[in-house]
């Protein structure tokens, strides 16, 4: 019977089912002598739904593309139209008319460049509003999990999964379980195993692309003394602890030069790469799931597991 193995999913999760899926994909990598245990919380995280609300709109209407590519060649044709015939009246004594053929030109220079600015403006505004749909739940989850309220509700579903599938006694001192954690679940259960009351003990630690080292540099994790130049010890509800994190991942964070397990011996960086791509891996953000289909990711969490 395989033993089974808590896995907590990080930011931007939204779907219950998707989770499932990526825990069975690495689930066939790392082997039937485990069963990972998917926790999910993406319900508790941030709500975006209605985002679009307090994306403002650029305060010039506009036109279609085609007006405005005609507005954009047009306008330079129409302001030199109006400077010749205004040249032309001033040529003839007629000051008065050149004046107002050369202002009422200009209006025309401005109303179009103005139609040109709105649409322009327009899908600024709309790529905005794309480029905040993809990366706010990554960043708002971040925010809600700092919020004590919504961090004690994520801990409790963790501790209801827990009692559901391992068992009541499973994460005490007597009988530590086997975590597996993406991203912010490194967070969530690194929080738990450290918390002064009640910690979550944990036999065997596996955190792919996550930052409990950024977070405690940046706000020291209740339980854990600050970070002061040496390696801060950690309790001894953190067992070994392996961190894998991907080379072109822009949100994974090293450990081993930030704490120190109980027994004095550092957690162990592995370092993955799931994507050839810098661009790709990097600056979309594609190395980060890539973990869950990462065969040397499933290699890693096997050698934790057996002690190796």
């Amino acid at each position: 019977m395989p033993e089974k193995v808590l896995l907590i999913h990080g930011i931007a999760m939204r779907s219950e089912e998707k989770v499932a899926n990526y825990a069975a994909v690495l689930n066939v990598l790392i082997g039937e002598q485990y069963q990972l245990v998917p926790v999910y919380w993406g319900d508790l995280g941030a709500d975006d739904t209605y985002l679009h609300k307090a994306i403002g709109k650029y305060p010039v209407s506009a036109g279609g593309f085609s007006e405005m590519v005609h507005e954009a060649v047009a306008r330079p044709a129409v302001r030199g139209a109006g400077k010749a015939r205004a040249w032309i009246e001033r040529r003839r004594g007629d000051r008065k008319k050149s004046k107002a053929i050369d202002k009422a030109f200009k209006q025309r220079s401005r109303d179009a460049r103005s139609r040109v600015h709105g649409y322009l403006g327009d899908k600024f505004q709309d790529a905005r509003l794309w480029l905040t749909q993809q990366t706010l739940p990554f960043i708002a989850d971040v925010i809600v999990y700092q919020s004590h309220t919504y961090r004690q509700k994520i801990h409790q579903r963790v501790r209801a999964v827990i009692e559901r599938e391992l068992g009541a006694d499973a994460g005490s001192a007597g009988r530590p379980v086997k975590v597996v954690a993406h991203s912010l679940g490194g967070v969530v259960a690194f929080d738990m195993a450290c918390a002064d009351e009640n910690p979550l003990h944990i036999e065997s630690f596996v955190t792919m692309g996550s930052q409990p080292a950024f977070f405690h540099l940046l706000d020291p994790r209740a339980g854990v003394p600050p970070y002061e130049g040496d390696p801060v010890p950690l309790p001894g509800s953190v067992g070994q602890w392996t961190n894998v994190w991907d080379e072109y991942d822009v949100l994974a964070f090293a450990t081993d030069e930030v704490f120190r397990l109980h027994d004095g011996s550092p957690p162990i960086d592995v370092s993955v790469r799931a994507t050839r791509s810098r661009l790709r891996g990097g600056v979309f953000l594609r190395s980060h799931l890539r973990y869950f289909e990462n065969q040397a990711t499933a290699d890693a969490i096997v050698r934790a597991f057996e002690g190796l």
